[in-house]
């Protein structure tokens, strides 16, 4: 629509003589398009993502540990979730893929720096290095902490956790999952 609005407008000013107006206007009506979209697709982006910040490397590594990592949170007992755990003073970690009470787990081992979690699944021998990052977010509820994993070898990449949530023996999540229902 917007090269039909030019071409008629460059078809009228060419019949009065004047060949550069037409093109001039075109050329500024066209610049005044792109940048308006540009700003609304800015605006859009930034209104729909809720808001995050990365935090430090550091802490990052501290955030990972004795903490359950969910993809979601359960809103019926058959709804299917992902759950990490990384827990070094037991050995390992252990990756969920169940609902509230039925499930698979596989055992894995880990290394963690603050930036790249190094993955060992003795199940099937793979080795996987992936880069990681967690955020501070505001939800979804009752979420306060997003994990990424780039190259996640199980499941989804992407998980929240509670900030305030420190279980090194797991009994918090069963609790947590069955106030949900």
């Amino acid at each position: 629509m917007q090269r039909v609005r030019c071409e008629f407008s460059l078809l009228d000013e060419i019949e009065t003589g004047s060949r550069a107006t037409a093109q001039t206007r075109c050329a500024r009506y066209s610049s005044a398009m792109r940048i308006m979209a540009i700003a609304l697709v800015a605006a859009l982006a930034a209104c729909s993502s809720p808001s995050s910040s990365k935090v430090s490397t550091e802490e990052a590594k501290n955030l990972l540990i004795d903490r359950n990592w969910l993809d979601r949170m359960p809103e019926t007992e058959r709804d299917r979730l992902h759950v990490y755990r990384f827990v070094p003073n037991m050995g390992g970690g252990v990756f969920q893929d169940r609902t509230l009470y039925k499930g698979q787990f596989e055992l894995f081992n880990f290394e963690a720096t603050g930036d790249e979690i190094r993955f060992s699944l003795p199940e099937t021998k793979t080795k996987v290095i992936s880069a990681y990052k967690i955020e501070e977010v505001s939800g979804p509820e009752p979420f306060d902490l997003r994990l990424t994993i780039f190259d996640d070898p199980r499941g989804p990449k992407t998980y929240f956790g509670i900030r305030s949530e420190t279980d090194p023996h797991g009994r918090l999540l069963e609790h947590r999952l069955r106030a949900a229902r």
